[in-house]
């Protein structure tokens, strides 16, 4: 069993899509290991981001990223950060395949509805900042 980490965006909060997407990552077989909502600073999204900084779509990011609640999501299953990548789906909703969250909730390339991490060592950073010291004990 591996762990991963999830962040459901602002705008997919606002609309109300939070339980969609708990609901196709229950679907998939994930357990839900730990749940927490925040609005993200500045600086915390820049964080999460870092390895954008100096792209052109990184300032319209953090801006996107602190507009409003998000929620981190704790995962656990095998191969949980592959199996999630895969049914969050293409950046762009647009080339998103058919079922993937992006595709049934995103609006745009920044605004597509969610945040997987990529790597074991991602999902311990990005998980920090939702669950502090406490995201070491839930990657069990």
């Amino acid at each position: 069993m591996e762990t991963t980490f999830l962040i459901v965006k602002p705008r997919a909060f606002a609309e109300g899509h939070v339980g969609g997407i708990v609901t196709e990552i229950e679907r998939e077989g994930f357990e839900i290991l730990g749940a927490a909502s925040r609005r993200l600073t500045r600086e915390e999204a820049a964080g999460l981001y870092e390895v954008h900084e100096g792209k052109p779509f990184f300032e319209p990011l953090l801006d996107f990223m602190t507009s409003g609640t998000t929620i981190g999501l704790m995962l656990r299953a095998d191969d949980a950060i592959a199996k999630l990548r895969a049914l969050v789906g293409a950046t762009d909703p647009a080339e998103s395949a058919p079922r993937t969250i992006r595709a049934l909730y995103g609006n745009s390339k920044t605004e597509n509805a969610v945040h997987a991490s990529d790597s074991p060592e991602r999902v311990e950073r990005e998980s920090s900042f939702y669950f502090g010291d406490c995201a070491r004990a839930l990657n069990i």
